[in-house]
């Protein structure tokens, strides 16, 4: 069978055929690894040394997800090659791959010449320059030299904790960095068989799609271990196992309330933690766009200055990320108000990245699709009164979704 190297495809090809390894193979069920998968993400390598990224979305995961196994190899046919994403990229280049319905996968012979990994290295003093900066994920090499113990930790837009596990490399300048590891992929970090024997500082942080590898054959690993030829390095342990150590108390919860309960507080005196609320969105507000450039660094929106955007907090040009910005009317039966929210709980709302709804179709009214999908979906929120209700009519910012009930047939 002829098959094409990955370096030949572009969006055009719609026959072509593919044989490629599995390198990296992940689920991505949102920020915090809790949620529904929403799709399987794959890093495909020929036997050239071309990688490509690849997804499949959650709606064809029953059909291919146990066909795929990271570290085989396949034959792939009737594929899409589309413009790669431009956030949380895994790999350069400007195109991926989507499986869809019609691709066809068939296991194939491994002759042994496709790369057993597919990295990009970052070196450690060029890491600053990317903080806040989710375009991309990055690749680093550095020596074990410490290993924390499993941590439950809270966050103030969570109503559960979240584990996480901190180690920490060392490269050859003797420079450490530490790297954060969340969610499920805590548990998969052993790091007991190789131990037989910062406040104001750029770090890491991996959930789903972090991999790891321990003494990888490649060239850049034998330049590091010469430099440390001869030195007594040895791994430390910090920290209190998981099952000694004394488990954070649950948040209280804030008070329930309908919304005709809510209206009815004077703003200065509404509850200083908030409250919650089980409400269905019933419409979103008029001429309130559903983006903003958030600076990397700050975390507030940038001014657009010409073809830039510049934040004046800051003082930086063009360091920002796209973020979510909904406002919405709400309701319970008993009122509606108006909502609005930032950021990761947007996306949420939304169920995808503002670079992803930014590329899909758009309405007659030039709304995209998914932001006016999110009418009817019905949730439990946890809020606070706005500045905004100081001198207009109210209005609450969401700071946790509490449940998600999913689309109602009918407002209440």
């Amino acid at each position: 069978m002829s098959t094409s190297p990955l370096s030949s495809l572009t969006p055009k090809d719609r026959l072509k055929t593919i044989c490629v390894k599995v390198s990296r193979r992940w689920e991505f069920r949102g920020l915090n690894d809790d949620g529904p998968l929403q799709h399987i993400d794959l890093v495909l390598v020929d036997e050239q040394g071309n990688s490509i990224y690849a997804k499949i979305p959650a709606s064809e995961a029953e059909r291919h997800a146990l066909t795929l196994e990271q570290g085989k190899v396949y034959t792939m046919s009737r594929f899409i090659v589309c413009n790669a994403k431009n956030y949380c990229r895994s790999l350069p280049g400007p195109f991926m791959l989507e499986i869809t319905c019609h691709t066809r996968i068939n296991s194939a012979r491994d002759s042994g010449s496709f790369p057993d990994y597919v990295y990009f290295l970052t070196p450690f003093d060029e890491l600053p320059a990317y903080i806040g900066d989710k375009k991309k994920f990055h690749d680093v090499l550095g020596l074990l030299v410490e290993v924390s113990e499993p941590e439950l930790v809270h966050f103030t837009n969570q109503t559960n904790p979240s584990l996480r596990r901190n180690i920490t490399i060392r490269n050859e300048q003797y420079a450490e960095l530490k790297v954060s590891i969340w969610g499920r992929r805590v548990r998969d970090f052993m790091p007991a068989d190789l131990l037989s024997d910062t406040e104001g500082q750029p770090y890491l942080s991996g959930n789903s799609a972090c991999h790891w590898y321990f003494n990888p054959n490649i060239p850049e690993v034998a330049q590091l271990l010469q430099t440390f030829q001869g030195s007594n390095v040895s791994i430390r342990r910090v920290g209190v196992p998981l099952e000694e150590s004394s488990q954070p108390q649950p948040r209280p919860h804030a008070e329930a309330m309908t919304l005709h309960e809510m209206q009815n507080i004077d703003p200065y005196e509404f509850p200083e933690k908030g409250c919650t609320c089980t409400v269905t969105i019933s419409r979103l507000v008029d001429d309130h766009g559903w983006w903003f450039p958030s600076c990397n660094l700050c975390n507030k929106s940038c001014k657009a200055d010409g073809a830039d955007y510049t934040c004046y907090e800051c003082g930086t040009t063009n360091k920002f990320t796209y973020k979510c910005k909904l406002c919405f009317i709400a309701t319970d039966g008993t009122d509606e108000a108006e909502m609005i929210c930032f950021g990761e709980i947007g996306r949420r709302i939304v169920g995808k990245s503002v670079e992803t709804v930014m590329r899909a179709p758009r309405g007659r009214d030039n709304l995209p699709l998914d932001i006016a999908g999110i009418v009817s979906s019905k949730y439990t929120f946890a809020v606070t009164m706005s500045e905004k209700s100081l001198r207009n009519p109210k209005s609450y910012q969401i700071t946790a979704i509490i449940t998600a009930f999913g689309k109602q047939k009918a407002l209440p």
